[in-house]
């Protein structure tokens, strides 16, 4: 299983919501807004960054599965 073209799609999706909401917050600076940032954006944003840490982990043990099925025996 290869998780490149995932992370880099996740990746990308966020950074492009962060400079929407970067954008958004010029124009829209209220109580509506801030409550929007804490209660939905900050945790949105958490979890993805939570996400792309735990493709990275299951990258790296996917590559030493299949290394180590691939040439039993050189571990």
């Amino acid at each position: 299983m290869r998780f490149g073209t995932t992370r880099s799609q996740v990746y990308d999706a966020q950074k492009t919501a962060q400079a929407h909401w970067q954008a958004v917050q010029d124009d829209w600076n209220d109580a509506a807004r801030r409550d929007h940032d804490e209660q939905v954006w900050t945790p949105l944003d958490a979890a993805v960054g939570e996400a792309l840490r735990a493709i990275d982990q299951l990258s790296v043990l996917f590559a030493q599965i299949r290394t180590e099925c691939e040439y039993p025996g050189k571990m």
